[in-house]
């Protein structure tokens, strides 16, 4: 009982900044907890890490995505268009990433954590298009939207990161959604991306250990998720994200020299 205490406490409050952020931003969260994963559980294959982080994603996609629902900032039509070009790709990557060892696992995720790290820098997710346009609707942008969301949903379920980080800068960048509506339709995207990858995980037979890792963390993302969802609506979050850029660098960099020293 009291392991179990100390794993609560070390692990829920870890989901409550978790949770409060990831929804802040609109990514889910993934794209923290997974470098937290791989740091404080060495010895775990990549397929348990990603379950356990996609099924926190869900808890904390669903939590935020009731409060953005409250706030009348989700764009359904879109965000049921991208849902359903996701869910195959979803299952695709959940597939994909019971084949690669954890020793290229990391390597791999360092790269990318380097990769959005440079990118937050000059792009942050609350910036406005130059234009400050939105999104119009119209069938190329929601064929192109499809398009992106499908090869994203493969992409994130390989990864276990939800995918929120890469879907925002899209849905702004590429398809000009004003930033709040981006970071809320991504939310309910992930909802049912991160629903599905789980699905697939548990159909597989992933969550023979771990559960209880999970629903620690699930406990602190659903109360961090409001909070990002309130805090949203009072920050531009420019500074936040550029400081997250950094903290994804240095972790991506962690990753890349621990295989070098091995």
């Amino acid at each position: 009982m009291t392991n179990e205490l100390l794993e609560f406490a070390r692990l829920c409050p870890l989901g409550i900044a978790i949770g409060a952020y990831g929804t802040l931003v609109g990514a889910g969260g993934g794209s923290l907890l997974i470098p937290a994963l791989l740091l404080i559980m060495p010895n775990e294959s990549p397929a348990t890490l990603t379950s356990m982080s996609l099924a926190v994603v869900f808890f904390n996609a669903y939590s935020g995505t009731l409060a953005y629902m409250r706030m009348g900032r989700i764009d359904y039509r879109a965000g049921v268009l991208f849902s359903l070009a996701g869910i195959p790709g979803t299952v695709v990557g959940v597939l994909l990433v019971h084949h690669i060892a954890r020793e290229f696992f990391d390597p791999l995720f360092g790269v990318l954590l380097l990769g959005m790290g440079v990118f937050l820098v000059s792009n942050p997710l609350g910036s406005v298009s130059p234009d400050g346009s939105g999104s119009n609707g119209d069938a190329p942008n929601a064929c192109l939207g499809a398009i992106g969301s499908a090869y994203i949903a493969v992409v994130s379920s390989l990864l276990g990161i939800g995918g929120g980080i890469i879907h925002v800068p899209f849905l702004i960048r590429v398809l000009r959604m004003p930033p709040h509506t981006a970071t809320a339709t991504s939310h309910f995207v992930l909802t049912f991306m991160a629903l599905t990858a789980t699905s697939t995980h548990i159909v597989l037979g992933e969550f023979e250990h771990g559960i209880n890792q999970t629903m620690y963390l699930a406990i602190g993302v659903m109360m961090g998720a409001p909070l990002g969802a309130a805090l949203s609506a009072k920050l531009r979050g420019n500074l936040i994200v550029r400081l997250l850029a950094v903290a994804l660098c240095l972790v991506g960099l962690r990753l890349i020299g621990r295989l070098m020293l091995s």
